[in-house]
């Protein structure tokens, strides 16, 4: 009798529409379709909200097809307009949320989508890494490290969302308002804040890393960590007070000290350097744990530590200088 070989299936993969509003993303766009369209993934659609002076519109139409919807993102929408309209052509049940310039992973996707497909919960986030392209940049690599000590030290329920990397349910994003509020900036937080609030819970997915392109430049990296930082007080100023107040006196103690020591070394200088040799620390403690875990990490990304810490003083500096200002304190 001849032995009958059973193939393995295949998990059934649930459709989902992934909503992406790119401004400005014409260099990241082709390498963005092209990982979505080489998942494979039965049923999956993406819906691009495109614009920008660079072309983006025009070069994600020459992309467009079935599984590939364009709509033209007009200058002032913004990103929580643009998601809006891009909604509205959503076919499927399961939304994923994430940016133009990450690229799409079948292993993150199915461990994103898993506890909603299982109705175990209606929202879930996950985490991120560098692009690959990124690697030896220090920059990239330092800021790599931190959030990978960061998202495994997550548990198992989120207070936020990674706005790259998100994924719910069309019934708890009408639950949280459909994105119909206009949200100048903080797209993410203003959305979980809205999920949390009508008794959602988000999921946090450990094995979810979805590939983005980290600031790698100063400019680049100083507007991203003023703009988070300004979200804090934009979207829950009472609630996030606490930790601003503190970071602030984190940052004015730091550069004092730090100034202080160009002219002399005494008590105050040590005392006022001591809370940047502890968040410098902290910092040597994310690479070495990032190390341990795997990450390949330049020499130079231990050696740049110090001017890290220092420009992340800077940004906090610079982003509550930013909310002085009506105009800049909602600037993307």
């Amino acid at each position: 009798m001849q032995a009958v070989t059973i193939e393995p299936q295949t998990p059934t993969l649930p459709p989902f529409t992934a909503l992406v509003a790119a401004w400005n993303e014409g260099e990241n766009l082709e390498a963005h379709i092209r990982s979505f369209r080489a998942l494979r993934w039965p049923g999956a659609q993406l819906v691009l909200c495109a614009g920008g002076k660079d072309g983006t519109y025009q070069r994600a139409l020459a992309l467009a097809g079935d599984d590939v919807i364009v709509l033209e993102q007009k200058p002032g929408m913004g990103k929580q307009r643009a998601l809006r309209e891009a909604l509205k052509h959503a076919r499927h049940d399961l939304i994923f949320l994430t940016d133009a310039d990450c690229h799409y992973d079948r292993q993150s996707l199915e461990a994103l989508l898993g506890p909603l497909a299982e109705g175990r919960y209606q929202a879930a986030t996950g985490g991120s890494r560098p692009l690959t392209r990124q690697a030896g940049n220090a920059l990239a690599e330092y800021q790599g490290a931190r959030d990978a000590r960061y998202f495994d030290q997550a548990g198992p329920d989120s207070a936020g969302l990674l706005g790259r990397n998100a994924a719910l349910t069309r019934e708890a994003l009408r639950q949280a308002g459909d994105l119909s509020e206009d949200v100048a900036t903080g797209t993410d937080y203003h959305l979980a804040k809205k999920l949390l609030e009508a008794g959602i819970k988000i999921a946090y997915v450990k094995e979810s890393r979805v590939e983005s392109e980290y600031p790698d430049t100063l400019a680049s990296y100083l507007s991203r960590q003023r703009r988070w930082i300004k979200n804090l007080a934009v979207h829950d100023s009472q609630k996030n007070r606490p930790e601003l107040l503190k970071s602030a006196g984190l940052a004015v103690g730091s550069l004092l000290g730090l100034v202080g020591l160009l002219f002399a070394l005494n008590g105050l200088t040590v005392l006022l350097c001591a809370p940047f040799m502890l968040a410098m620390a902290s910092r040597y403690r994310d690479l070495i744990y990032a190390a341990q875990m795997g990450e390949a990490l330049s020499l130079k990304t231990y050696l740049a530590v110090p001017y890290f810490t220092l420009l992340d003083q800077i940004a906090v500096l610079g982003a509550l200088w930013d909310l002085r200002d009506p105009e800049r304190r909602t600037r993307w």
